[in-house]
């Protein structure tokens, strides 16, 4: 009985332990459970947490593209007038939405189909300018600077299994810096050479030849034509004015150069001008009545009066009469011109201040007056035949006998040496100040002593350039002010190594970096190069900053471009070759190349525009040149910009310069340092360059 009792007892207390353990077990799936769904949960939770991040930094990429392709480019927006205002003047803060265009929000909507797990997903986008992200780069220009643009962006979804809303900010950075398309002291000049002379004679310019009109006789030279500025505007009266104003200047570096004034005549006298007419450099324009006194001899006056260059036409008396005057001693150099009309044509005037050591040429035909009776022309004289035929009474073709015998009545009965009539009295080529018919601008033509008329005060430097003292003052080689408060150390306009060793030292603190933005293999061309960089599309250039290139075998433009924002390649070693035009698409752009240690060559099958600055400079003779390839019956390029060199290299002139070029200077390249208004500064020309977007920390 009692063994029957004990059996009872312990199937019951298995029972109570297996159902412990059951319970158990229960308890802990049900934990289990609960645990794996909450781990689930935050599973989930945490994949869209990144998922999110993921979609900020896509929303990010995208926005970097807008702003840089669309935002950037509209010049009235609200982003670009934040960035180009100088850095003391900016705002402490402007921010806006960004509205991203059709196509981009297409974009964005495959991204929000392929993070569909982002339940009722919503978001936004900003751009942020904060006047304390930015650091100034030169004193000289307010507005270059590097900073940042901040990008806000604000995703909002549903939490999974849930109905609330989950709220992620994000900020994202993009580096940006603001430069100037421009190289300060150079851009300042339509046409700069350092060394014009290249160790050859004064005289190696004058080639070309042309007729009483200024058209062309000959075609183995055409000339270089510069178009200073575009304004009608008076010229001004002193220097500082001139500096302040937007024409482009004048350096020819090297030495003396003569440049002979293209005779003006007008075709049928109707005031119809040849080509490269440069009348309006002399009184009277070069035509009418130019006479202007000299001297006296007792009560004879001497006259000058003054014409320009030209082949003689045989056919025409009046060209007769002036070849004539000094055909025995300057006949040959008499017919020709410079290559380079430095203050335009009579057709497109355009003068300016000319800097160097520049001498404008012309014929000065001399006379004697001391009544309507007495008076005659003073010929050159080429031996001692011909001066003693013209100073007897009915010399074959000239007779200054009145002129012998008044010279010898007022000088004690002193007799006049054919040496020194012809050094002082005779008619000649004369050189005189290239500036000199400054003086004749600014007077309208009328006086023929126009730094006696009060209008140029002599103590301004202008009065130096117009009377040929600015060399000897020093003037003509000197960085003019305010340009020449850029720099400390650089003072010359001849240094420009150091100009452009400045420039690269301004690249250094604009990209801190002097490794080459891009560098090409060998065989590898520029422009599929740009297009793999998105600065190039369908013939679209889009640089929007300074570009460093390095390519062994220079580069070559070959494909026409067009410009939709400023752009600078500076090559560092080797030749740029320019064989297709560069035009600006719907503004002033400018594509600025520089040939640090090389030369720029534009090919002489090349017509149209380069809406380009072009600067070469280097070391060597062989370098340092831009050179417009072809002879002068070729098809002239406009460039509409500005010319830089350091050299016009000896025997170089007929393969690379007798094309000749017209010259249209980009006058927001005259922008005045230091400047703060819009009209006068570096803000037309300014370039905006973005890298890629990072997240803030």
């Amino acid at each position: 009985m009692r063994i029957i009792l004990a059996i009872k007892t312990r199937r019951g207390s298995v029972a109570v332990m297996i159902g412990g353990i059951v319970l158990a077990l229960l308890i802990f799936f049900g934990a289990f459970i609960k645990y794996s769904t909450s781990r689930q949960y935050a599973t989930k939770r945490l994949n869209r947490v990144l998922l999110a991040r993921e979609f900020s930094a896509a929303l990010a990429t995208l926005a970097c593209q807008h702003l840089r392709e669309k935002e950037i480019h509209n010049r009235s927006g609200k982003l670009f007038k934040s960035l180009e205002k100088p850095l003391l003047t900016m705002s402490a803060s402007v921010a806006d939405n960004i509205v991203f265009t059709p196509i981009i929000n297409k974009l964005i909507a495959r991204l929000e189909s392929a993070n569909s797990e982002l339940y009722e997903l919503t978001w936004k986008v900003g751009w942020e300018v904060r006047k304390a992200d930015f650091k100034s780069v030169t004193a000289a220009y307010p507005r270059e600077k590097t900073g940042l643009v901040r990008i806000p962006i604000v995703i909002e979804y549903r939490a999974p299994a849930s109905y609330e809303k989950i709220t992620e900010e994000y900020i994202y950075t993009i580096n940006i810096k603001v430069a100037a398309n421009l190289i300060p002291v150079l851009s300042r000049f339509t046409l700069y050479v350092k060394d014009a002379r290249s160790g050859e004679d004064e005289e190696r310019f004058n080639k070309v030849v042309s007729n009483d009109n200024g058209n062309l006789v000959e075609n183995a030279f055409r000339p270089w034509i510069l178009k200073n500025t575009g304004r009608n505007d008076a010229f001004p009266a002193n220097f500082a004015e001139v500096l302040k104003s937007s024409r482009g200047l004048v350096y020819l570096g090297g030495g003396r150069v003569n440049l002979g004034i293209s005779r003006g005549w007008s075709i049928g006298g109707g005031g119809n001008y040849g080509t490269f007419a440069e009348g309006f450099h002399l009184l009277a324009e070069g035509r009418g009545n130019g006479f202007y006194k000299t001297d006296d001899i007792g009560n004879m006056a001497l006259l000058n009066c003054e014409t320009g260059l030209s082949k003689t036409d045989l056919n025409n008396p009046d060209s007769i009469s002036w070849y004539d005057l000094i055909k025995s001693g300057y006949a040959e150099m008499s017919a020709k011109t410079s290559m380079f009309k430095l203050y335009g044509t009579d057709n497109e005037r355009s003068p300016t201040l000319v800097f160097g050591d520049a001498a404008a040429r012309t014929i000065c035909g001399k006379a004697y007056r001391e009544s309507s009776e007495n008076y005659g022309p003073l010929p050159y004289t080429y031996d001692d035949n011909q001066f003693e035929d013209y100073k007897t009474a009915g010399g074959e073709d000239f007779d200054f006998s009145y002129f012998m015998n008044k010279y010898s009545d007022n000088n004690g009965g002193a007799t006049l040496s054919r040496s020194k009539y012809n050094r002082e009295y005779a008619s000649c080529l004369i050189e005189v100040p290239y500036n000199r018919a400054l003086g004749y601008i600014i007077t309208n033509y009328r006086n023929d002593r126009p730094l006696d008329a009060g209008v140029i005060q002599a103590s301004d430097p202008l009065f130096d350039f117009i009377s040929g003292q600015a060399v000897s003052k020093g003037f003509a080689e000197k960085i003019p002010p305010p340009l020449s408060g850029i720099y400390d150390d650089i003072q010359d306009l001849s240094s420009m190594k150091a100009l452009l060793e400045a420039l690269q030292n301004k690249l250094r603190n604009l990209y801190q970096s002097d490794t080459p933005d891009i560098t090409l293999a060998p065989g590898e061309k520029l422009l599929p190069a740009l297009q793999k960089r998105r600065y190039l599309d369908n013939g679209k250039l889009d640089l929007n900053r300074w570009l460093r290139i390095k390519a062994p075998d220079g580069i070559v433009i070959d494909e026409s471009l067009r410009l939709i924002s400023h752009g600078g390649i500076i090559l560092d070693e080797g030749n740029i070759e320019i064989r297709s035009t560069v035009k600006a698409d719907g503004g002033n752009f400018l594509l600025n190349l520089v040939a640090r240690r090389g030369n720029i060559i534009v090919d002489g099958g090349l017509n149209g525009e380069l809406d380009a600055a072009l600067t070469a400079t280097g070391d060597g003779s062989d370098v340092g040149q831009v050179k417009f390839a072809g002879n002068g019956s070729s098809s002239p390029i406009t460039v509409k910009g500005n010319v830089a060199m350091q050299r016009m290299a000896a025997g170089s002139l007929a393969g690379y310069c007798a094309r000749g070029v017209s010259i249209v200077y980009a006058e927001d390249l005259a922008a005045l340092p230091k400047d703060t208004s819009e009209d006068r500064s570096e803000q037309p020309l300014l370039m905006f360059s973005f890298d890629y977007p990072r997240l803030l920390d």
